[in-house]
């Protein structure tokens, strides 16, 4: 697992560079220009750490602890403040906006990376992620906190994926599932953490020192992503320095000596052009646009008053359904570097990942996952903090068995059939959850399926992103990432859309059908309905009234769970047709770059690639 660089290597790093650029001038060439300057330079940063590797592997845990943090307190937060600025009507709109951004977001972040470089691309998330958190503390109305929201929303997922990233370029396939599991750790901790810190500066009754929660992150972020940005940007300029890395990919010093305001003006506009084209602007935009109106329309249905037939859901239905076909159109024909590249699609390990492991799963994970909290309450009068435990128990397996499957992957080197084992268990996990969802099962009985779900779901969770970034080069690493994640992002906002159609239709069907005859009022069915927190503790546990109520849940529940189970059962066939790679001591296993630690070969200049393709 150890990245350090065997000193003779670099030593003899220059000769083996002339060497291999003599005998396979060609061919170099042209993977030199296959691959961006950000590519290109991450690949020297990981052959050349040395000891600042391991800097950078305790920033990325420190980060991604402060990010877990936040993640499970910012909602607080903005809940507090929405309610302070009289808006809370509005904060189911604010949420909806952040999973949009949080799904899509991660694209034009992995994209910069990939031509400026990894430290780039890490200070542009930092710097959003505390813009953000500066204009939440600071806002004194929604549409301010809606603008930090928008900010903290697009610097949350940007570390999270160049978190990613910078795991793929510095641990090889080997150790990449276990190293993936490890800074997902940070979790247990703040699965205790979070709602004491919550419980303290926004509690529900009230929420006064909401703003202390950003305005602290807003300190601790750039103090935890120091490591990482430091470690990246000493060995990223010591690369440059030694010629074993491209320089900057535009406007480069010097190249403006000699020319006239004419020539310099368009060479400016090239300049431009050339970055348009490298960083395939118009895709990047037709892909937000196209999903951004499809996660709205899915995520809003549930809430308009005709769902899924009001007008405007159709309309952003078929308008981002068309741009999705635009996108692929495009990015097959007409992108000079697409961002969603044709391979992608051609590749079973990245599309069978996105479309049917991913997107089902996680699809499933929110019927099973959503309703889970309520149902313990209105079951087995659990309080607040026991049913929080009870539905968080699933996440805080994902993460101690996402750990255990990539031991047992690095110990293996073998990826494939521990996934489709972790698909099995999940499977397993609903049934048992159809089976024991009623008032007559133990607390064991309801609480060991909330485990099994989290072993499948750390297998399948840690093993589908390693499946798919080992049968990619390099250079597609980052967004092949950012794709998979964006379609379990969908299959989440799916799930959601199909539970919420299940409690418009079965659950208030139910309601009524056993509340009524037990002498509920139509004012007290419908406040079950809309509000079950408040009107459970009206109706003690052995009323007429709470048994009805049981009843109705658990029939929905039950429903919810058959649904999942359904989808559940593609990802198991879509995992047994993935490629099963050896891991080894490679970035990846599907070309013949250099393995981490190897020599690195000195970069020409962008003068002298040109110069050389013109040859």
């Amino acid at each position: 697992m150890s990245l350090a660089v065997n000193e003779q290597q670099q030593a003899a790093a220059p000769v083996e560079a002339e060497r291999r650029l003599s005998h396979t001038a060609h061919s170099d060439d042209a993977s030199s220009l296959e691959k961006q300057a950000g590519v290109q330079t991450a690949e020297a940063v990981s052959r050349i750490a040395g000891w600042k590797v391991y800097v950078m592997w305790v920033g990325i845990f420190l980060v991604s602890y402060v990010n877990g943090l936040d993640n499970n307190t910012m909602y607080a937060y903005t809940q507090a403040a929405a309610s302070e600025f009289n808006s809370y009507q509005l904060y189911t709109a604010l949420q909806t906006m952040q999973i949009v951004i949080i799904a899509t977001g991660k694209f034009p972040i992995a994209k910069f990376s990939d031509i400026f470089g990894r430290a780039e691309g890490y200070m542009l998330a930092l710097f959003l992620y505390v813009l953000g958190f500066i204009i939440v503390a600071a806002s004194h109305g929604f549409a301010t906190l809606m603008a930090g929201v928008v900010f903290y929303a697009f610097g949350s997922t940007g570390v999270q994926i160049m978190n990613q990233t910078l795991l793929a370029d510095t641990v090889t396939t080997q150790w990449r599932g276990f190293a993936i599991g490890i800074v997902s750790l940070p979790y247990v901790i703040n699965f205790a953490v979070a709602p004491r810190i919550v419980n303290q500066l926004a509690p529900f009754a009230n929420p006064v020192h909401w703003r202390w929660g950003p305005g602290s992150f807003a300190i601790v972020v750039p103090v935890a992503c120091a490591p990482v940005i430091l470690a990246l940007y000493l060995t990223q300029r010591k690369a440059k320095r030694e010629g074993l890395a491209r320089p900057r990919p535009y406007f480069a010093k010097g190249s403006y000596a000699n020319k006239s305001a004419g020539q310099k003006v368009a060479s400016v506009f090239s300049e431009l052009g050339r970055a348009a084209q490298d960083f395939d602007l118009l895709g990047l935009f037709i892909l937000a646009a196209s999903f951004v109106l499809v996660l709205l329309a899915i995520n809003l249905a549930g809430l308009a008053n005709d769902g899924w037939q009001a007008s405007h859901i159709i309309a952003m239905l078929v308008v981002g359904g068309s741009l999705l076909i635009i996108l692929g159109l495009y990015e097959w024909l007409l992108a000079p570097r697409p961002v969603i590249r044709r391979e992608f699609f051609l590749n079973k390990n990245v599309c069978l990942a996105a479309f049917f492991i991913g997107l089902f799963d996680f699809a499933a994970f929110y019927l099973a996952w959503v309703p889970a909290y309520t149902w313990v309450q209105i079951t087995f009068d659990w309080n607040s903090s026991d049913a929080t435990y009870f539905s968080n128990t699933q996440s805080l397996c994902l993460v101690v068995f996402g750990i255990m499957a990539g031991a047992i992957a690095a110990a293996t080197k073998r990826f494939k059939w521990l996934l489709v084992f972790g698909c099995c268990i999940r499977l397993l996990g609903l049934g048992l959850m159809i089976r024991y969802r009623d008032a007559a099962s133990s607390t064991v009985q309801v609480v060991f399926p909330q485990v099994l779900q989290g072993l499948g779901g750390g297998f399948m969770g840690i093993l589908l992103q390693v499946g798919a970034q080992v049968s990619v080069k390099h250079q597609d690493v980052a967004i092949v990432t950012a794709f998979v994640l964006l379609w379990t992002e969908i299959g989440g906002a799916c799930g959601t859309a199909i539970l919420g159609s299940l409690q418009n239709h079965v659950l208030q069907e139910r309601l009524t059908r056993y509340l009524a005859p037990v002498g509920a009022t139509p004012a007290q069915i419908s406040a079950a309905f809309i509000a079950p927190s408040g009107i459970f503790a009206e109706w003690p546990l052995g009323s007429p009234q709470r048994a009805a109520l049981i009843q109705a849940w658990a029939d929905y529940v039950h429903i919810a769970l058959i649904v999942a189970c359904a989808l559940s059962a593609v990802p198991i066939v879509a995992a047994c047709l993935l490629t099963d790679y050896k891991l080894g001591n490679t970035q990846n296993c599907v070309s013949d770059e250099p393995s981490t630690g190897s020599a690195p070969i000195r970069q020409d200049s962008n003068e002298d690639l040109d110069r050389k393709v013109r040859v």
